[in-house]
């Protein structure tokens, strides 16, 4: 399921570093749907998510710590696998945020408006070529659990397709499927760019552009509804179909 969320804002203008924000709404919106019995499904430990998100700003001008916008609007364009009901679990839910003031940083604040369910399309080839999301991005990290540091890679990277591997192995794992089938994904970059991106005050190396991913098709439909690589609930990995 892929919806389109419009927001109303108070000011317009959000923090340069906004990803909590919107973690903080997911959370909020599962907590009050159905008496919250959800929440731990994605929130409770450390579960694998089968969404992906990403955030539409309207002519952003970057400012420091602040980002100021065209309008007093903007977008949240969310993504679900479907095979755990999570796409309808996560739209109930935000039906009952419409209309409901969300407080943000700075005496600002955010109203859900309207809710677009977008259309979806079904993979059937083990080749096809996608597009990364308006305002997110590829995240590959590699973690040190000793040093409890992470590493990311972009395209541009030596080491980002063996780190790719172990990304989309582990991926394809914890969603049902074979972790080899995971590893066993090929990308190749059409018209990539690297971007840094601040998150929770880190610099976070981002692959954004068109690329081809070849591999089983229903692994394939995955990655495209649920979200491709690291980090993949926090706003990044979201794919938009061109081709196959």
């Amino acid at each position: 399921m892929r919806l389109e969320l419009s927001f109303d804002l108070r000011k317009s203008q959000i923090p340069t570093d906004n990803k909590k924000i919107w973690l903080s709404f997911l959370k909020h919106a599962l907590s009050q749907a159905g008496d919250g019995r959800f929440y731990d499904n994605f929130f409770s430990g450390t579960p694998s998510k089968d969404y992906t998100f990403s955030i539409v700003l309207p002519t952003p001008r970057f400012q420091g710590e602040t980002v100021f916008l065209e309008k007093n609007s903007l977008k949240m364009l969310f993504s679900a696998d479907d095979r755990k009901r999570t796409g309808l679990i996560f739209f109930q839910a935000f039906i009952l945020q419409k209309n409901r003031e969300f407080p943000l940083p700075d005496g600002n604040a955010m109203t859900l408006k309207k809710i677009v369910q977008l259309p979806e399309r079904l993979i059937t080839q083990n080749k096809a070529v996608f597009k990364t999301v308006v305002g997110g991005g590829l995240v590959i990290r590699r973690h040190d659990q000793e040093k409890n540091k992470d590493r990311f890679f972009s395209f541009e990277d030596e080491e980002f397709y063996e780190q790719m591997r172990e990304v989309l192995g582990y991926q394809a794992k914890e969603a049902g499927f074979y972790e080899q089938d995971g590893r066993d994904v090929k990308f190749t970059p059409i018209k990539c760019k690297k971007v840094l991106v601040k998150q929770y005050h880190i610099c976070v190396d981002v692959t954004c552009g068109i690329f081809e991913l070849e591999g089983k098709p229903e692994l394939l439909q995955y990655f495209y509804q649920a979200g491709l690589g690291s980090k993949h609930s926090m706003g990044y990995g979201m794919l938009d179909l061109i081709s196959e």
